[in-house]
């Protein structure tokens, strides 16, 4: 019999102010260090992917989000690497509050860029350029395989 394979999900979320979309460098040692990635977090056990941008965003950017603002953008099934996982992405239409780095051990500095201000690919996670991309060309799954 074959084994089913057993993945972990995670969620990044794009949030987005006056036309613009907020990165994090990562400067933790453990997850993308030195990289731009999306504000992100692990399903936690009982929570859907939705609740778990809303935790997230209270944990990461002390800001409140209604489940009326978040909707789905984009899945990466991601193979590389020993974790393999499902990407969920997901864009914040409204929140309450003003953001702030709830994490600076994490994360050294917060930005938010345009389309045409971000900064160099090879500066930004694989995977979050990939979801970025595929988001802003209205595709809602892709794969990553080593």
């Amino acid at each position: 019999m074959t084994e089913r394979v057993k993945f972990n999900a995670s969620v990044s979320f794009l949030v987005e102010k006056d036309g613009k979309f907020l990165l994090f460098y990562r400067t933790d040692g453990y997850f993308k260090d030195g990289w731009w990635v999306l504000p992100a977090g692990h399903i936690e056990a009982g929570e859907t992917a939705t609740q778990t941008v809303i935790r997230e965003a209270k944990e990461e950017l002390d800001i409140d989000v209604d489940t009326k603002d978040v909707s789905f953008g984009h899945l990466v099934h991601n193979l590389v690497g020993e974790n393999k996982r499902m990407d969920f992405y997901f864009k914040v239409k409204d929140f309450k509050g003003e953001i702030k780095n709830m994490e600076p051990t994490k994360c050294a500095k917060m930005e938010f860029f345009s389309k045409d201000t971000m900064p160099p690919a090879e500066k930004i996670a694989p995977t979050t350029l990939q979801a970025l991309k595929s988001m802003w060309n209205n595709v809602c799954y892709s794969e990553r395989q080593e």
